[in-house]
Parts: C-alpha cells; sequence; structure tokens
C-alpha cells in the first residue's frame, strides 16, 4: 500500500491491492467498488456482488488507487468512498511481432462531480504511468468511455470495431463449404474450452487484449456484466470444431423474445480463431427456424461480407473507437513490432508528461527492427505527438492520413511514404476484450 498527498493537503492518494479477508472483502475494497458504480451510473452492488467483483480484481492482479477528500465529513458520502477511483493490472497485447508483448491495463476511472477540475485524474494519471515505464511496461491501454479525454494523457485510438446486423430471414448461406462442424453446449461446459480459444485466437489476432477472468465468467453465463453479477438466463452457446475434431471457436448467444420485431439472435460473445469458426459460428445462428436477424459485434474488416452468398444481407450499424494506447516506452514498443518491410525514419515526437518527448530513429533491416535515440546533429523526417504515434503503431491509421488531418509534420521530401511502408499491417487491428 502507498499513500501520496496532493497540493491540496485534504485529497489524499492511496494506492492498494483488492482484498478478501475470511471470504468477505475488506471496507476500502468495497468503497472502491461502490464509489465506482457510482461513478458509471450503476445502481451500488450488493453484498454477493461485491465479493464477485472483490474475486475478478484478485484474480487479475489489479492494482485500486483510491483517491479521499480527509476533509469531507457525514452526510456527504465522501466521508466514507472515495472520490475518485483509478485501477490497473497486467496484460498482454498482441502487436504483430513473434510474441505478445506486456500491457499495462487501465480501467475503473472516475472522478466525483463535486470534485472535477481540481487536477485529481491529470495527477493520478501521470503517477501511474510514470510507474508502469519504471516497472517495464512498454504500453499502456484502455476502452475509453469518452472520446475527448485521454488523449491529452497520451492515448491514441489504436483499434475500432462495428456492430452488425444479419439478415437471416433464409439463413445464412455461405459461399464455401464447411471446414469443421458446430455443435450446441451449455454455456458452462465452456469452461472446458473458453481459456484455450481465447489464448489462440490472441496469439493470432492484431491488437488482441489478452482475455481476463470477467471474459471466463462472461463466456460461461456466470454475470451479464458488471452491474448484472448474476447467472445469465436463457443464454446458449455453441462450440466449432475445426476438421480434427479441435474447438477453435465459440459463440453465446440470446433469443429477443417473441414480442420483438423482427425476431433476432443477439450474440452476446463470439471468440474464433480464425475465419472459418467465425463465419460457421454466425451460419449456425442464422440456420434457426423463425429468426430473421443476427446482431453482435466483430472487427472492421470482418471476414462476414466476403463469406455470405448475399453480401448486402451483412449491415453495419455503428462503428466506433474501441482500444486506445499510450507508449511508454519508445525502444521496447516499436522494438517488438512486427515489420513487413525494411526502411529508416528519425521522428520527433512530443509528450505533455515527458516520458517519451524528444527525437528517435527507427532502422529496419531484414524485418529487424533498430530503435535509439536519433544523434543530436541530425534532423527528423517528421514531427508527431505521441498520441498520433500510438494511432500509428498498430496501423489503425497511416501517416499520410495523419499528415492529412494536420496532426503530423512532414520535414523531408519522401518521410511519409517511407513511414506508411514501415507500419503498414497485413490486417486491420482488433481487440475484442473489454476492460
Amino acid at each position: 500500500m502507498s499513500e501520496t498527498a496532493t497540493k491540496n493537503s485534504a485529497i489524499r492518494i492511496e494506492r492498494f491491492a483488492p482484498e478478501i479477508v475470511d471470504g468477505v472483502p475488506t471496507r476500502r475494497t468495497d468503497a472502491f467498488n461502490l464509489a465506482t458504480s457510482r461513478g458509471f451510473h450503476d445502481g451500488p452492488p450488493e453484498a454477493d456482488a461485491l465479493k464477485t467483483l472483490a474475486e475478478i480484481a484478485v484474480a487479475d492482479g489489479v492494482t485500486f488507487t483510491a483517491v479521499h477528500d480527509d476533509a469531507a465529513i457525514a452526510p456527504s458520502i465522501h466521508a466514507d468512498q472515495p472520490v475518485a477511483t483509478y485501477a490497473a493490472f497486467p496484460g498482454t497485447i498482441n502487436v504483430g511481432g513473434a510474441e505478445p508483448v506486456p500491457v499495462h491495463q487501465i480501467t475503473s476511472v472516475t472522478v466525483s462531480p463535486t470534485h472535477r477540475r481540481r487536477g485529481i485524474l491529470r495527477t493520478v494519471m501521470t503517477q501511474d504511468l510514470t510507474l508502469a515505464r519504471e516497472a517495464g511496461m512498454p504500453l499502456a491501454a484502455l476502452t475509453a468511455s469518452e472520446a475527448t479525454i485521454y488523449g491529452r494523457f497520451g492515448f491514441g485510438r489504436a483499434t475500432e470495431r462495428v456492430k452488425f446486423a444479419l439478415k437471416v430471414d433464409r439463413g445464412a448461406q455461405l459461399r464455401a463449404g464447411a471446414t469443421g462442424s458446430v455443435v450446441e453446449v451449455a454455456p458452462a461446459d465452456l469452461k472446458d474450452h473458453a481459456t484455450a480459444i481465447f489464448a489462440a485466437a490472441h496469439a493470432r489476432t492484431l491488437g488482441s487484449v489478452r482475455h481476463n477472468h470477467f471474459d471466463l465468467g462472461f463466456a460461461e453465463g456466470r454475470w451479464d456484466d458488471y452491474e448484472s453479477l448474476k447467472p445469465v438466463k436463457n443464454l446458449r452457446a455453441a462450440l466449432h470444431l475445426d476438421g480434427q475434431g479441435n474447438p477453435d471457436g465459440f459463440v453465446t448467444y440470446l433469443f429477443s423474445g417473441w414480442k420483438s420485431d423482427p425476431y433476432t439472435m443477439e450474440i452476446q460473445q463470439l471468440c474464433a480463431v480464425d475465419g472459418a469458426a467465425r463465419r460457421e459460428l454466425v451460419a449456425h445462428l442464422g440456420a434457426h427456424d423463425l429468426i430473421d436477424k443476427v446482431t453482435g459485434r466483430g472487427p472492421v474488416d470482418d471476414v462476414l461480407p466476403t463469406a455470405l452468398a448475399d453480401s448486402r444481407s451483412y449491415k453495419v450499424t455503428a462503428l466506433g473507437d474501441h482500444l486506445w494506447l499510450r507508449i511508454l516506452d519508445i525502444p521496447a514498443a516499436l522494438g517488438a513490432r512486427g515489420y513487413s518491410s525494411d526502411g529508416s525514419i528519425r521522428l520527433g515526437v512530443r509528450d505533455d508528461l515527458q516520458l517519451v518527448d524528444g527525437a528517435w530513429e527507427l532502422t529496419v533491416t531484414d524485418g529487424t527492427p533498430v530503435v535509439r535515440r536519433a544523434p543530436a546533429d541530425l534532423a527528423v523526417d517528421a514531427t508527431l505527438d505521441v498520441r498520433d504515434l500510438a494511432s500509428l503503431y498498430l496501423g489503425a491509421t497511416s501517416a499520410t492520413r495523419l499528415h492529412e488531418a494536420g496532426v503530423l509534420t512532414a520535414h523531408s521530401a519522401g518521410a511519409l511514404a517511407a513511414m506508411d511502408a514501415l507500419f503498414a499491417t497485413a490486417t486491420v487491428p482488433y481487440c475484442q476484450a473489454d476492460f
């Protein structure tokens, strides 16, 4: 545990691991989770839900940061609960290199409206990112509830995902024949397969963040979301087996009900190791009698429109950012990435938090990157903010597009073409995980 005082002596920052003693969460653990739920406008969790939240946090190795106002007195709820919350835990992310790399995952970020505009989030975020960098984390990641907050801390949009609706009143006919088979299972039985399927999909999906314990419980139907930590009624599940009979994908889904129009199968979670498993699981949902529509989420470059005999039956109903990245160590981050072409570029990086500010040189030879501080006597080829380097990092955007947006300045001829070639990726990055 550690505590830090701010310039306002009444504001105290406490960092601690969530605790369960004799099967019961400690008072400060419950207070943190109650404040987080309030911050996201959820109702106060009951005792069993608070225990589940604590168990998930302990299993994932989460560190809580609670901000207290020691001047608060009753009847203010902040006499007992934090005025701000922040949590982080270690994970891995697929950046296209030989192995997934460590990532510092941030979640549960809230500040009470009574304590806004006091620099609380900036203080907590700066301290936490600095500690993560000192601990050797090359990257930090989060999923943002608001798009305007995290750019000022150096986070950039790294992946997007879509919501889709698939018309299946005549089934979901695929152009290619089946490569495997689909079997219906009880959601609880996915506990024997979900971990391996999550891991296999993570290993081959650019932008993927490793699953956490909430994901496993969600797959098994033990809970629906953080507001409803109870078993999901009427949840159904199916498992995809490849040509050798090995599980390589699963889907959980709900029927929208007979009062809905049209009758719809709603995908709750779908994880597939490859496109064959994904398209055949979705086709299985479309094969249900009386069902007119299937809805779900997926990658921007979903295989479904190309796989379907009627590509127009697939409609994107929403597109939005999902994973945001923050580079904490440029040599480690750029050095871990995969590259499909050789080249060299010198970048001037602006970082308001001064974690990676300065000039950097990236040279890729035979696919192997070398990253170092650029010599002071050499001019940089381009200048950009660290948030935009994060968006460029996984290929979510291009240097040319950043230049056209006015957020990247090219200083040498050929700089944009060189950067576009270096940071190009074979696939569009996709993160399925929510955290």
